[in-house]
């Protein structure tokens, strides 16, 4: 992604983690199939691998046209069919954010295949960017953005 609306410092080549770089974000769910078939239908990602690690299911997940951040999708099986509650969240993070060519489109695409928008496009002046806001079939937050020049 490029955040090219604001002024970025310079880089720390010498800093601890001088080449770090984005490699993807893990999202827990108890219900696997229901995840990437969300995932691949609603939003267009790409079945990278699927794997398992003793009672793991895992899988990486890429955008349809970026394959530089992933979504590594993470659902550890029970013994018996009950599903394990939901982990209280009281910090971390907030939302997952995808740059798009425009917020309003994207939004409407995704109404159409019954996505819930959750806060309509607004404008954000401070960052020359218009956003607009979903949830996944869990409740995960998905913002949208779009450069505004």
């Amino acid at each position: 992604m490029e955040n090219t609306q604001l002024p970025m410092p310079a880089k720390a080549p010498h800093g601890i983690n001088g080449k770090m770089r984005a490699a993807h974000v893990g999202l827990r769910t108890t219900d696997y199939a229901g995840t990437l078939n969300w995932y691949t239908e609603k939003l267009g990602f790409r079945i990278v691998k699927e794997w398992t690690v003793g009672n793991l299911q895992l899988a990486f997940l890429a955008l349809a046209n970026d394959d530089n951040l992933w979504l590594e999708v993470v659902c550890e099986e029970t013994l018996d069919s009950a599903p394990k509650p939901p982990r209280p969240i009281t910090s971390g993070f907030h939302h997952l954010c995808l740059e798009v060519d425009n917020v309003e489109e994207t939004l409407s695409a995704l109404r159409e295949k019954e996505v819930q928008v959750i806060r309509e496009p607004f404008y954000v002046p401070a960052i020359g960017k218009r956003c607009g806001f979903i949830t996944d079939l869990h409740g995960n937050i998905i913002e949208f953005a779009e450069n505004i020049n």
